[in-house]
């Protein structure tokens, strides 16, 4: 009986033992639900940061921001200012890309100089300051810029600085390289079936050590009660966009939580002022802008999560001035005066709202409820409401908004910096305001290499006031995002928006 039972010890060991080792081989997955998928692989051509948010994981940059906002090295592991001009990046050695090819400062140029001097690149405007990346080494280089550029480090640490592979897209083209992406991030590239899911795995040599997770799967999911269902039921672990009436159901669930999600990201209405439509008069956008009560989106829609803004102004935005932070207009009896001055009567003013579904909280209620504020003034609305891709094709994409379309627009360089250029005479928006200043631009070219703070300070505040009195935007409120997230992950949200997997963990 001795020898059965040693011999039935040892048969229960190993039973476990492999059971443990089975275990311990399952892939550890992280699901992430988001209401819209990526475009592609192009990280020069989009400025949405729920697509960065993703391609942050496959990509790196020269610096990263930690959840503080401090910059950190990443694939530049120190920086030195060498002139008003010239800043010299000493990059990480021993880098390699997913294909096992080394990174060097030729990939570097390779990327950046692409974006500085592709003018059809969507986010050429942040980059085109860049005249040069000079090659010193293998490992190290400076980037020259055509005249004094105060934020360089932040434009290098944010969308469209993602540093890209040479040898490969020089090998297999772009479009390729949208079915075929490789990166030095943290995960690889496996799959992407559009507007299902985009799967990728750790990659077991990178520079920062293997992730804690062997596969990482993004999720598109519109709706936001399938998100919310998916999360409580464990289909996803974190999603983004909770709407805030389901926060409760949320965090009565025993197996997920609501984490509040601070950004700079700022709800707005981009106008057409074109003198051939009725937004085209000045009156009718102010008019517009007293209808709007902003408290009460805020309070009906948000659950009380927001504040109303008059610019693209939030805590944390270097050089924003904050006068405009908790300040709107509404005074609706103001805005039929405005309408009577040009000469609208009740009912004899037509406008259309366009708007997305899915991108960001209770956007297409932000549509409706703001149609029923114009309505009460006496303006005739027409809502058009899209899914994301539909609105970016049909309506942004467009050469001009009909009247006024919703956009959420934050600040990946958290300087007042980034805020307005896109709507200067050359600015990306400028085919879709049909607004052109020359002294406006004036002001931004001045302030864009004022390496003054002080200066810098004053002259975006004079810019600022500007756009507030203009109205080529009509503000809205800053946004304060909900995320939904499992218990089983460790994850806080970061005030840039990045669904960085790297610094999730699983729950202890």
């Amino acid at each position: 009986m001795k020898t059965r039972t040693r011999w039935l010890v040892v048969l229960l060991w190993v039973i476990a033992g492999s059971l443990s080792i089975a275990t311990a081989q399952e892939p550890r997955e992280i699901v992430i639900a988001q209401g819209i998928d990526i475009p592609g692989f192009d990280v020069h051509d989009h400025n949405t940061t729920a697509v960065e948010a993703i391609h942050v994981n496959l990509f790196d940059y020269l610096l990263f921001r930690t959840p503080e906002g401090e910059f950190e090295p990443a694939l530049a592991t120190s920086w030195e200012r060498e002139s008003e001009t010239a800043m010299r990046f000493q990059l990480r050695e021993g880098v390699t890309w997913h294909d096992g090819e080394p990174f060097t400062a030729e990939d570097v140029k390779f990327t950046l100089e692409r974006v500085a001097n592709d003018s059809s690149l969507r986010e050429y405007g942040n980059y085109r300051q860049i005249r040069e990346v000079e090659i010193v080494g293998p490992h190290e280089i400076i980037v020259h810029t055509h005249a004094a550029e105060p934020v360089l480090l932040g434009r290098l640490s944010r969308i469209g600085s993602s540093i890209l592979p040479k040898h490969h897209i020089e090998a297999i083209g772009w479009e390729a390289f949208n079915t075929d992406p490789i990166g030095t991030g943290p995960f690889r590239f496996v799959e992407w079936r559009r507007d299902d899911r985009l799967v990728l795995e750790a990659f077991d040599d990178h520079w920062r050590g293997r992730p804690h997770w062997d596969r990482l799967v993004h999720r598109t999911i519109p709706e936001d009660s399938t998100r919310v269902a998916e999360l409580l039921t464990g289909g996803v672990h974190i999603a983004t966009n909770i709407p805030p009436q389901d926060a409760g159901r949320v965090e009565a669930a025993a197996g997920a939580r609501v984490a509040p999600w601070p950004t700079p990201r700022i709800m707005l209405f981009l106008m057409n002022t074109d003198d051939a439509v009725a937004t085209g008069d000045a009156r009718v956008r102010e008019a517009i802008d007293y209808a709007i009560d902003n408290e009460l989106l805020i309070e009906a829609l948000m659950d009380g999560l927001g504040t109303p803004v008059r610019g693209r102004v939030s805590p944390g935005i270097t050089a924003a001035p904050m006068a405009l932070y908790g300040t709107s207009l509404y005074d609706p009896e103001r805005a039929v005066e405005l309408l009577a001055e040009a000469g609208y009567g009740p009912g004899e003013l037509s406008i259309r709202i366009d708007g997305p579904a899915g991108r960001y909280p209770k956007d297409t209620e932000i549509v409706e409820l703001t149609a029923i504020m114009l309505e009460a003034v006496g303006i005739e609305v027409e809502m058009q409401v899209l899914e994301w891709s539909a609105y970016l094709s049909r309506v942004w994409d467009a050469d001009a908004v009909e009247h006024m379309a919703l956009i959420g627009l934050g600040n990946s360089l958290f300087d007042a910096a980034l805020a307005y250029p896109s709507i200067s005479c050359e600015g990306v928006y400028a085919g879709k305001t049909n607004w052109c200043d020359e002294a406006f631009d004036a002001l931004i070219d001045e302030a864009t290499i004022e390496l003054d703070p002080d200066r810098r300070a004053e002259l975006y505040e004079e810019i600022y006031e500007i756009v507030a009195e203009e109205r080529i935007m009509v503000f809205l409120f800053q946004l304060e995002n909900l995320a939904g997230v499992s218990a089983a992950i460790d994850w806080a949200p970061r005030a840039d928006e990045l669904l960085w997997m790297y610094e999730a963990a699983p729950a202890h």
